[in-house]
């Protein structure tokens, strides 16, 4: 099979339109994901080595960490995927098992993992106490049930900069499926009906340019509501260029205007936006590069979400054995060792997991006669 890439332009004539690069034959969104993962495990190596992210140069400058901004990316290109995704298969079940197998058989084992494997070694208390303490299996639950990602196992990584937090990167995958529900809601009642376009548009539009305005100042003031905004911006910014993809010219020269609205609305209200506006396009941008061998790479082995999730338990056993190591050596270090671990994830869990989604849903229609498996 012939494979087409459409390359990266600078100048609006010669630019493709995002409706042109949304297989993966066409764009490096795998790529994409990949640097994301990395760098939020760069962030994080920050963080958990100083138990701040102001330890980070880069929030002094802008408000928010490398990893904060990845995260962004990371939502951003769900959106459009995710959209894209429902609007192939319209069916909820079918959408609902493909976010299910995607999300939860990786996180099942990470977490059973973090807790019967390294929890054990790591903890200050003895086998015994560890395994009879209640605080173990309320992380299980509380973690797999995406309640929170910031859940304590007994005696873990009490004494580090970071004190007690296991896995700090879950905490996201609780807004990650919130947005996959709402939009299977909005997509049941036409949020893709094309008669309904302009209404879906402007709808989305409205609710991206505002839902964040209000939000308190200090992050550390936000609720589940005021999460939830947060990542409502860059999820359905996503989503609202999923439906307007026909009309989305990628071209390079456009990057500068946004760039500068990007950095004149860091530290505003307008924080989130510009950062959606700027984040969300020059990712489609980079999306039209080629990366030679390593958007192959990406698309065969979809590694990032093995990162992301296995990334935090391992820097912070590396901290656990290695008092005071820098963050430039923390991150080598987990790199070497995080990178294969999500290689094995990939090949031997997250991967054939997602072959099972025909088969689930042919079971499932079987059952329910609810209509054939989507695209």
């Amino acid at each position: 099979m012939t494979r087409h890439f459409i390359p990266a332009n600078i100048g609006l004539s010669t630019a493709p339109r995002l409706s042109e690069i949304l297989t993966p034959e066409t764009n490096s969104f795998g790529v994409l994901r990949l640097l994301m993962a990395s760098l939020v495990l760069i962030s994080h190596s920050y963080l958990y080595s100083a138990g701040t992210s102001e330890a980070e140069p880069l929030t002094a400058w802008l408000g928010q960490s490398l990893g904060e901004y990845a995260v962004q990316v990371f939502f951003l290109l769900s959106g459009v995927m995710v959209a894209q995704s429902f609007d192939r298969s319209r069916n909820p079940a079918d959408f609902a098992v493909a976010r299910g197998l995607r999300i939860f058989p990786a996180l099942i084992v990470c977490v059973l993992v973090t807790a019967f494997v390294l929890g054990p070694i790591v903890s200050d208390l003895s086998l015994s106490q560890y395994f009879a303490s209640p605080g173990l299996y309320t992380y299980v639950a509380k973690t797999l049930s995406l309640s929170t990602g910031a859940a304590p196992l007994p005696g873990v990584f009490e004494n580090l900069p970071y004190a007690g937090f296991v896995n700090s990167s879950l905490w996201t995958l609780k807004y990650e499926v919130i947005c996959y529900v709402v939009l299977a809601a909005l997509g049941f009642v036409g949020l893709f009906e094309v008669r309904r376009r302009r209404l879906a548009v402007g709808g989305l539009l409205l609710v991206v340019a505002t839902v964040t305005l209000t939000l308190p100042s200090d992050p550390a003031q936000y609720g589940l509501i005021d999460n939830v905004r947060y990542f409502t911006v860059f999820f359905f910014g996503g989503a609202l260029v999923y439906l307007v993809r026909e009309r989305i010219v990628i071209a390079g020269i456009l990057l500068v205007p946004l760039f500068a609205v990007f950095v004149a609305s860091a530290n505003t209200m307008f924080a989130e936006v510009g950062s959606a506006v700027f984040l969300g396009y020059g990712s489609l941008y980079l999306g039209t590069m080629r990366f030679g061998r390593l958007r192959e790479i990406c698309n065969r082995y979809d590694i990032s979400f093995g990162i992301y999730i296995f990334a935090g338990p391992i820097q912070q056993t590396l901290l656990w054995l290695a008092p005071g190591i820098s963050p430039l050596l923390l991150t080598f270090a987990a790199f070497v060792i995080v990178v294969p671990l999500a290689f094995v994830s990939w090949i031997v869990i997250e991967g054939p997991s997602l072959r099972l989604r025909r088969g689930v849903m042919e079971r499932i229609r079987g059952a329910f006669r609810i209509g054939t498996v989507g695209a």
